[in-house]
């Protein structure tokens, strides 16, 4: 019966995507919000996939920069192909699948003064091999088109012992999105997907607070057996209320 009802929603949900896949405004006011990387990448691939056409695919080229330390010697024990299988917090994907029509996010600061800063959203209108063309969505710039081009990022994290070298687009389809990345976000409608209970203080709240009115906050919470379930658990600390004193009021 619950799983029904799952089948249900999503094939209203393809419906809706199969008829306004094209209309910015439409798009503008609406996303998919989930607690993880890995649930924000399975959303949006099979979101793509709804999308008429074959999907033209970037491959990133990966190298270790010069500043690692022994370069040579990091070469040998980390080979391109591992290199090519590391994802990143704010980088963008070895490999990107896009069609036009796409929603994608833009992951770094390019270009302000034409409205092409971190988290700026468009509508994928042309895919070239070397420049990728967009409409912003929403913001100052609502409307204007734009030319992404690919660019190197340096990336360091400290559970590597070494600098990756990355020559990619800086974007990201954005049909789904983290609730951190959602922080600032005032939507229209806004769809929750939790297949399992937040992990941090205040997440909750973040996310019930993208949306205009509650009218347009829809949840799916699935349980451990992947069925729908009615309920999550908020994380809250509780001692940020441990010096709160109880009001008594005054005979």
């Amino acid at each position: 019966m619950l799983q029904g009802h799952l089948f249900k929603q999503w094939l209203l949900i393809s419906i809706l995507i199969i008829t306004h896949f094209h209309s910015v405004s439409y798009l503008t006011e609406r996303s998919i919000i989930t607690p993880t990387n890995r649930n924000v990448t399975e959303l949006n691939s099979h979101m793509l996939a709804l999308l008429p056409g074959q999907p033209q695919t970037y491959f990133s080229s990966d190298t270790l920069h010069t500043d690692s330390t022994d370069p040579n010697r990091l070469e040998a024990e980390y080979p391109t192909e591992f290199l090519n299988n590391l994802s990143f917090n704010g980088c963008p994907e070895h490999q990107i699948d896009l069609k036009i029509f796409a929603p994608i996010m833009l992951l770094r600061n390019l270009n302000p003064e034409i409205g092409l800063c971190n988290g700026t959203m468009l509508m994928v209108v042309y895919l070239g091999h070397y420049v990728i063309k967009g409409i912003i969505m929403g913001g100052a710039f609502d409307g204007k088109t734009v030319a992404i081009p690919r660019i190197v990022l340096n990336i360091n994290d400290c559970r590597w012992p070494f600098i990756l070298k990355r020559r990619q687009f800086p974007v990201r389809l954005c049909y789904a999105m983290t609730i951190n990345k959602s922080q600032g976000q005032t939507l229209q409608s806004v769809g929750v997907y939790l297949p399992k209970p937040v992990f941090s203080h205040g997440q909750l709240y973040v996310v019930v607070s993208r949306v205009r009115s509650p009218a347009g906050l829809r949840f799916l919470i699935v349980n451990e057996d992947g069925i729908p379930s009615n309920y999550t658990r908020n994380i809250v600390y509780q001692e940020a209320f441990a010096d709160i004193q109880p009001h008594v009021p005054h005979e």
